[in-house]
């Protein structure tokens, strides 16, 4: 097998990821790799991610070449795979195409398939956005009343939109919506992120 050190250089940028998923901050090389994080850290989907894994060795034009993934996920089902990310525009380079193939036989070998994911999966608004807010007020904030009760009108009310919650317990909406997105992070409370950016309009629920 085979790992692979990162470091910073003059030509390429370092990104940090703070993972409360993974207690962990990860280091990947490009906002790319950067905007993945996101999804794999809030997919219900994903157990658990490393970026940069323990790589591996193929064999290409009779030379033995090693390479890393950019990711390594275990599904909830405990199913590991492998992630490569590359812009769209990278790969149908003739090097890509005749690499890329050999690489997936060889995770399949050793039972982690090799996915490509690009940006047109990655870079998806209004979802990205939302991430990335929820990222925002993830963390160690401490629980207050506000969060309380809102749990509690959730769980009572079922389906309800923040301008509600916001009329109900009489806070203003920019607190309804910062309290909100933590308990979004925490996995307490649901929203669907792919219809619209979170904000007053939104519905959310409990699960």
């Amino acid at each position: 097998m085979y790992r692979r050190h990162l470091k910073h250089s003059r030509v390429k940028n370092l990104f940090k990821f703070v993972s409360a998923k993974m207690n962990t901050v990860f280091t990947v090389e490009s906002s790319l790799e950067f905007d993945t994080c996101f999804h794999l850290e809030y997919s219900p989907a994903v157990k658990t991610f490393e970026a940069q894994p323990e790589g591996y060795y193929y064999i290409f034009e009779d030379r033995e070449c090693p390479y890393t993934p950019d990711f390594r996920v275990v599904d909830e089902r405990g199913n590991p795979y492998f992630i490569e990310v590359k812009p769209s525009a990278k790969v149908a380079t003739p090097d890509f195409l005749q690499r890329f193939p050999i690489k997936q036989q060889k995770a399949i070998e050793l039972r982690s398939p090799l996915k490509l994911v690009t940006e047109r999966q990655i870079r998806v608004d209004p979802i990205l956005g939302n991430l990335k807010l929820l990222h925002r007020y993830s963390g160690f904030q401490s629980f207050t009343p506000l969060h309380i009760q809102l749990l509690g009108l959730v769980r009572q009310l079922g389906r309800v939109s923040l301008a509600k919650l916001s009329g109900s317990t009489g806070a203003p909406p920019e607190e309804i919506l910062a309290t909100t997105l933590s308990l979004m992070a925490r996995g307490l409370i649901h929203s669907d992120l792919t219809e619209r950016e979170m904000g007053l309009s939104s519905v959310v629920w409990a699960i």
